[in-house]
């Protein structure tokens, strides 16, 4: 049966079905192998609907919003405008905007290629005017966005904390040194490269410039405090604080800076269904997949081989970041997650590490699979905005993988990284 599940799923990937679709035909080849009988079928639509049946889930279409919102509100510009101010006339600057923009950005927008796509859109004209190489940005969208996966309110975490039963609030607290790991590294590369290509430096802004780009930046960089500040705070959840972000991001966008209209309005709700209607399609096929396989005693085998051939913690890690980097690198991790998360945690935690720092470092390795060729999500629609093959952008983009992987195996082998926020925090 594993056998003719594993053709059905390799055959519809490589006539491009799309991935839900192709896990819940695999799914359904699953459920026919164990028996044929209609009353048995009937599993098909209950599993489904109970993979997406979580009062936590309601924050991704939200979070997702938040994000359309404020990209569609002119906020995401003026989070770039505020970077510019401290880091404009540095070589190399404007790469280092884009990895600073996107961090921040990160903290209102739970999805990396939507992250990618508000920033790179709005710096790819600048860094056109300023000279930079084309496939050099296009690397750096790419990466930033991937690398800002760690960045709470990470859609994967939510999703994570759901199917793996870990603390949502623990996982957005594990993932800000990281993250912040992240952005140091990448902000490091672009300030070598900006020296290295000798890349102009950004026009001289004017002190009156200055005081209005960083009063504009304000209120879009209150909100992260407001979001991240009322979940540590315990004042409310993370679907609460998604709730939060829509209605500040919708004021903020429509009332205060006047950029939001009905129209942006009506984008930023279809490419929300859009998004989300993407999402929970994989999350329920994957669930039905996860229940054949459940079935089956796979995940059992899978947990028995990674127990018998993992004789600690530090080789389990090996194992669990060879199979994200694998699978990243041939199809969207979210499937991954889903069906792998609730078999590796239990084992972690049998070998002594902390659930948070297992799903962190999921999340790590997750974040450079969205930017490795061929199914790299953020580099896709990196490639998108700076209209180049992803083969031209391959080269320029092996020491921002590089260093993201650095950076991903300090996280993995260092669990206090991870954990020291969660624990400060009571988690």
């Amino acid at each position: 049966m594993g056998l003719v599940m594993i053709i059905v799923f390799v055959i519809t990937l490589v006539i491009s079905v799309p991935i839900g679709i192709a896990l819940g035909l695999t799914g359904l080849a699953g459920l026919l192998m164990i028996s044929p009988d209609p009353d048995f079928i009937i599993l098909l639509p209950q599993k489904f609907l109970s993979g997406i049946d979580s009062f936590p889930l309601l924050a991704i279409p939200l979070f997702i919003l938040a994000g359309a919102i404020m990209s569609y509100g002119g906020i995401a510009h003026r989070m770039v405008d505020f970077a510019l101010v401290f880091f404009g006339r540095i070589r190399g600057g404007l790469g280092i905007v884009v990895s600073i923009s996107t961090f921040f950005f990160g903290a209102i927008c739970g999805s990396g290629s939507a992250k990618t796509a508000a920033i790179g859109s709005v710096m790819l004209p600048e860094m056109k005017r300023n000279k930079y190489p084309a496939d050099f940005a296009t690397a750096l969208f790419a990466s930033s966005g991937g690398a800002s996966s760690l960045v709470p309110p990470s859609i994967d975490f939510i999703i994570i904390g759901v199917v793996a039963n870990i603390s949502i609030g623990g996982l957005f607290a594990g993932g800000i040194i990281p993250a912040a790991m992240n952005a140091v590294a990448l902000v490091a590369l672009a300030y070598y490269y900006g020296r290295k290509l000798k890349l102009p430096i950004a026009p001289k802004i004017s002190f009156k410039e200055k005081l209005r780009f960083i009063r504009n930046g304000i209120l879009p960089l209150l909100m992260i405090v407001i979001v991240l500040g009322g979940i540590y705070g315990g004042i409310f959840t993370p679907t609460e604080a998604a709730a939060v972000a829509v209605v500040y991001g919708f004021c903020l966008s429509f009332f205060v800076y006047k950029e939001l209209d009905f129209a942006g309005l009506k984008k930023s709700l279809l490419s929300t269904a859009n998004l989300t209607g993407i999402v929970l399609l994989v999350l329920g096929t994957a669930s039905l997949l996860s229940f054949v396989l459940t079935y089956n005693r796979v995940p059992h085998a899978i947990a028995e081989f990674i127990t018998q051939n993992a004789s600690s913690w530090v080789v389990f890690v090996f194992f669990v970041m060879i199979v994200f980097l694998i699978l990243g690198a041939v199809m969207d991790a979210l499937p991954a997650i889903i069906v792998l998360m609730p078999i590796i945690v239990p084992v972690g935690v049998s070998l002594g590490m902390h659930p948070i720092h297992i799903g962190i470092l999921v999340e790590a390795f997750v974040g450079i699979g969205m930017i490795t060729p061929p199914v790299g999500m953020c580099l896709y629609v990196a490639c998108g905005i700076s209209d180049i093959p992803i083969e031209k952008s391959i080269k320029p983009l092996l020491p921002f993988l590089f260093a993201l992987f650095v950076t991903a195996l300090i996280i993995s082998y260092v669990p206090e990284i991870s954990l020291f926020l969660p624990r400060l925090l009571g988690f």
